[in-house]
């Protein structure tokens, strides 16, 4: 058995005094293990269901809707010099900045690592728990009810498993970032990963398929109902589709004019009764208030796709040569932004001047110098 998974015992933290003494026992550890649990299938926010600590062979279970006081989980996710060890962060960053006002420092994401040793863009947990450490995991359902109390045994099992062996993936992971000479670069592509900003209600509309397509009138109105929606998918704590689609709000935003009538001919009739006022109200503001709106980035031209395609081409040379996840290098929206991104300055995008430029930055330059 290549690490401790086996040994590691549960501690069941729900009140604020167990916390503050777990907290003080990682201050002996260099690094620990962080997974969260959560659900979200009706509502804006992630609701938390679970967060799950390894450190040594002790697993800590701590219970989100029993705890009151997190200023000791905070201090310790704010610590610096406490490495958190995660796989996957992206949603678990999202729960801890909603629920808890943070966002972790000193991450090390085991799936982003893995992609620098391997060609492995997106390697599950139980794909590196077997493939770096002969252990294969249980296979769980997918679907559970983390806010249910008490959890189940299978449940405490399954949030066992999800962080005992994050130490000792990141242990050979670390290891072979050092012996491959690719710990600085891991470290540059962690700040991007490691970070959250939510996206403001008045920068929704960029997002919105075929917006592009407005004028810069329209998307001012666009722009002002995607974020009345935002607003009011937060207010009520429900996915912004119980509110609004994008398609309707798309629709109501290339009208001139906009009457109830109108709203309740294309909402569901329950969206209709309760929102076709509130609809109607602020696309009547916005028709004399809304400032015209950034314009959103048209698709790429035939000739300007096959310029990334190019640039992704060089980018899968590179990856193969070098042995790493290709989507490191050259993803599909990544080489798209750099083409626009020239057309407007000139110069590479921003995610071809750090530890990219140095593979490819130059064979990217001389494409877009050429065909652009």
């Amino acid at each position: 058995m290549p690490c401790k998974g086996d040994a590691a015992s549960i501690s069941w933290i729900d009140t604020d005094a167990d916390l503050r003494e777990a907290v003080d026992r990682w201050a002996s550890f260099s690094s620990i293990g962080v997974d969260t649990e959560f659900q979200r299938t009706d509502t804006y926010f992630p609701q938390p269901g679970l967060y799950q600590v390894a450190a040594g062979d002790q697993v800590y279970l701590i219970d989100p809707l029993a705890i009151t006081q997190w200023q000791p989980f905070v201090d310790a996710l704010l610590d610096e010099s406490l490495i958190k060890i995660m796989h996957a962060c992206s949603e678990d960053l999202e729960l801890l900045h909603h629920h808890l006002g943070v966002v972790p420092v000193g991450m090390f994401d085991t799936q982003l690592a893995n992609a620098f040793c391997s060609t492995d863009y997106s390697a599950s947990y139980a794909r590196l728990v077997g493939g770096l450490l002969g252990v294969e995991l249980e296979k769980h359902s997918t679907r559970s009810d983390w806010l249910r109390r008490p959890l189940s045994e299978r449940q405490m099992e399954y949030a066992r498993e999800d962080v005992i062996y994050l130490q000792a993936i990141y242990e050979r992971l670390a290891s072979a970032l050092d012996d491959l000479g690719r710990s600085q670069w891991f470290a540059d592509a962690m700040v991007d990963r490691g970070s959250f900003v939510r996206t403001p209600p008045d920068q929704y509309y960029l997002g919105v398929k075929k917006a592009w397509r407005l004028d810069t009138q329209a998307l001012g109105r666009l722009r002002g109902l995607c974020a009345w929606r935002e607003r009011q998918a937060i207010a009520e704590d429900v996915p912004r589709k119980r509110v609004v689609w994008d398609e309707h709000l798309l629709s109501f935003a290339q009208s001139d004019a906009l009457t109830e009538r109108e709203v309740a001919q294309l909402l569901p009739r329950g969206v209709a009764r309760r929102y076709a006022s509130d609809i109607v109200r602020e696309h009547s503001a916005l028709l004399t208030e809304s400032p015209a709106a950034e314009p959103v980035a048209r698709p790429l031209t035939q000739s300007q796709t096959q310029v990334s395609k190019r640039l992704r081409e060089i980018a899968g040379a590179c990856a193969a040569s070098l042995e790493v996840a290709q989507e490191l290098i050259g993803r599909k929206r990544d080489t798209d932004q750099c083409v626009r991104h020239f057309l407007h300055t000139g110069e590479l995008s921003d995610t071809y001047r750090g530890w990219r430029h140095g593979l490819v930055g130059g064979e990217f330059r001389a494409v877009l110098v050429e065909r652009l």
